[in-house]
């Protein structure tokens, strides 16, 4: 992880860029007649967006909301006046009026800026009114330029690299986990799920970025300001959702690791042998078996999200084969596990049994999830 990753969150581009525009809206609110450049700041602060679209969409909403605010409490100053009631009950009437128009982003401005022209003031009315509005707005659109031109939220950039990062390290986390299954070591299987862990930090790292980049996906703007295609977008929402399946079901295959090593435990206290059936050569050989899948499925996993990120279609015709000679190690499974059960059945334990039973129907779920992924990002590619 570079320096720059490691920098703490307050030192984020985000952070700095709500600095910029505070200053840059309090400076420009000055030389509007009637100001008050405090609304322009807190405009400022409130209008910066983790998301470019966000920002612009959010921004003409909250500017047709403080106009409302204005226009609105300038009507009911020049009616009844100012007074403290009719103040609350001038911002109940614009927040429902706001919900009403599904302009709920503008209901804080358009609320400060009812309360900021309802204020008693010793001067004129509308150019008073005026200028609150006017400093308002000079916030929102403050923040939406500084966002767009400075620094601006890649979030495609970053969802990207996210996902190379996690992308390494599943293929070693598979056979981690089956050496961990095939040797009944916990420090392995404890390894596998600290690595399970990180993986799962990523997938919500991966899941904020992605809910930006849907918000790009809504508009022909949004396309253009995020850079992405909602078929991107749907491809991009699968391949997190595999993620998340194969963390739960690798999580799963550990659950069965440790409670393997339990039963070893248990056993030995008891005094009696454990795992004569784990010697055998037919054991020994649906054992490879499942190395040789786990190795395939790595090496898959990898060429699929190599595809999703660089659009690489030089690796489609290793996709394919790779998703072949999956379907046949599975059906090379089923046949080992059969007869290793018909050759041992009467020296088989239930537990030794159903466990890996369970290991193998963890790893078929996922074998299922990732070549139907592969298969949808080939025809996805195919088509552009």
């Amino acid at each position: 992880m570079s320096e720059q990753q490691r920098a703490p969150a307050f030192l984020g581009a985000r952070t700095i860029k709500t600095g910029i525009a505070v200053v840059l809206a309090l400076f420009l609110s000055q030389y509007v007649p009637y100001s008050l450049p405090l609304l322009a700041a807190v405009a400022a602060v409130l209008c910066m967006q983790p998301s470019i679209t966000a920002g612009v969409q959010k921004g003409f909403i909250r500017i047709k909301g403080t106009i409302l605010g204005g226009l609105l409490g300038l009507a009911l100053l020049y009616i009844f006046g100012s007074n403290l009631l009719l103040i609350g009950a001038a911002v109940i009437v614009v927040i429902c009026i706001c919900k009403q128009l599904r302009w709920e982003e503008g209901i804080s401005l358009a609320s400060i800026s009812i309360i900021a022209v309802m204020v008693r003031v010793s001067v004129e009315a509308f150019p008073y009114a005026a200028g609150r509005v006017i400093s308002t707005i000079i916030g929102i659109i403050v923040a939406t330029l500084i966002n767009i031109v400075v620094a601006p939220p890649r979030h495609q950039i970053t969802f990207r690299e996210g996902i190379r990062q996690i992308t390494t390290s599943f293929p070693h986390i598979y056979e981690k986990a089956i050496e961990a299954y095939a040797c009944n070591r916990l420090d392995l299987a404890e390894q596998v799920l600290k690595e399970l862990g990180k993986a799962q930090t990523g997938v919500e790292s991966l899941r904020r970025e992605l809910s930006h980049l849907k918000i790009g996906t809504q508009t022909p703007l949004g396309t253009l300001l995020e850079g992405i295609e909602l078929d991107e977008y749907l491809l991009f929402d699968r391949g997190v959702h595999f993620l998340a399946d194969v963390i739960a079901k690798m999580e799963d295959i550990v659950d069965v690791i440790q409670r393997r090593y339990e039963r070893k435990l248990e056993l030995e206290y008891q005094g009696k042998l454990w795992g004569s059936h784990s010697l055998t050569p037919e054991f020994s050989d649906l054992l490879a078996v499942l190395r040789d899948l786990v190795i395939m499925l790595g090496e898959l996993h990898q060429n699929v999200f190599h595809l999703v990120v660089e659009h690489d279609l030089d690796v489609m015709p290793r996709i394919q084969q790779k998703v072949e000679k999956i379907c046949g190690l599975k059906e090379l499974v089923r046949e080992r596990l059969k007869y290793w059960q018909v050759e041992h059945i009467e020296d088989l334990d239930t537990f030794s049994l159903m466990s890996a039973h369970r290991v193998i129907f963890d790893l078929e779920e996922i074998t299922i999830a990732l070549t139907d992924l592969a298969k949808a990002v080939v025809k996805a590619n195919s088509q552009l």
